[in-house]
């Protein structure tokens, strides 16, 4: 599927600030399910651009603005082509051979260590996080994609979707306490709960076209999260734990990372007296041209 991608973020300031660093991670994902086939970055006020690749694969691009300013503006085009239409084919491995694929998995890529060990305040130990809550475990002779899908209908049972009680880099124990969040706290539970099984699993910020999401289940951002998870047999696929669906052509991941704060579209510091105000951030997803001519 080929989509075409507008994203735009506004910093206000109510003081002019100087010397702004700032990252941003929003070019989309460049691998085995997903094409970048363009991405054109502008900021205002006007400034060079520089690009990198992060220790995780994500396009970075960085900037700086020295002199005094009291708005920042990025506006992101892209183009992706999507291939992953069916998440579920593939050819499984028995269960029992699942932890012997993933440890080959390891030594071939010891960085891969990070998604099974990491440990913060948004993907913590469990015990201590989550309280009395039940977490589902890991069912010996069931499949890891099996094993995922369970967690997800549990998370659905357990928790609700509410903007009002967490914020985007929220500890999970707060997610716990309020039993509500956004979809960043629903990709770190999960996330926290496949590590606590012995698996690789890893947090994404991206997008989903059409009505795949429903509308009340995005973030306030413009963005959506989701976790993905070493599958054997398969390698990574997609949990959206907030919706209960496994991701397909329809979601375009953007950074990956331990937790959000690897893959936040937006990072930066600067001098100045008072902070920004909260961003604006508009996004629009859709088709290509020729992909609706095709239907």
């Amino acid at each position: 599927m080929r989509l075409l991608i507008e994203h735009e973020t506004r910093l206000a300031f109510p003081q002019p600030v100087r010397e702004h660093q700032c990252e941003l991670r929003l070019a989309p994902r460049d691998d085995e399910t997903q094409r970048r086939l363009s991405c054109a970055i502008e900021i205002e006020p006007l400034t060079e651009l520089r690009a990198h690749l992060d220790c995780f694969g994500n396009a970075v691009h960085r900037f700086s603005l020295l002199a005094p300013h009291d708005a920042l503006v990025a506006r992101v085009r892209s183009e992706v082509e999507t291939s992953l239409a069916n998440p579920f084919s593939y050819t499984p491995l028995a269960p029992a051979a699942e932890g012997s694929w993933l440890a080959q998995r390891l030594r071939e890529d010891p960085r891969l260590l990070d998604f099974v060990l990491h440990r913060s305040e948004a993907v913590p130990e469990l015990g201590a996080a989550l309280g009395d809550l039940a977490v589902p475990g890991y069912t010996q002779g069931t499949p890891l994609f099996d094993n995922v899908q369970g967690a997800m209908r549990w998370a659905a049972e357990s928790f609700r979707w509410d903007p009002s009680t967490t914020e985007v880099h929220s500890a999970l124990a707060a997610f716990a306490e309020q039993r509500a969040g956004v979809c960043q706290d629903f990709a770190h539970l999960l996330i926290a709960i496949v590590r606590s099984w012995g698996f690789a699993a890893r947090y994404v910020m991206g997008y989903v076209e059409g009505n795949t999401v429903p509308e009340d289940a995005q973030s306030e951002q413009a963005t959506h999260a989701w976790a993905e998870v070493l599958i054997p047999g398969a390698g990574w696929r997609g949990f959206d734990a907030t919706s209960g669906l496994v991701a397909n052509d329809c979601y375009v991941p953007v950074a990956v990372g331990r937790d959000s704060r690897d893959a936040a579209p937006v990072r930066g510091t600067f001098k100045g007296d008072e902070g920004s105000a909260s961003p604006q951030v508009s996004v629009r997803v859709q088709r290509a041209a020729q992909e609706c001519a095709a239907q």
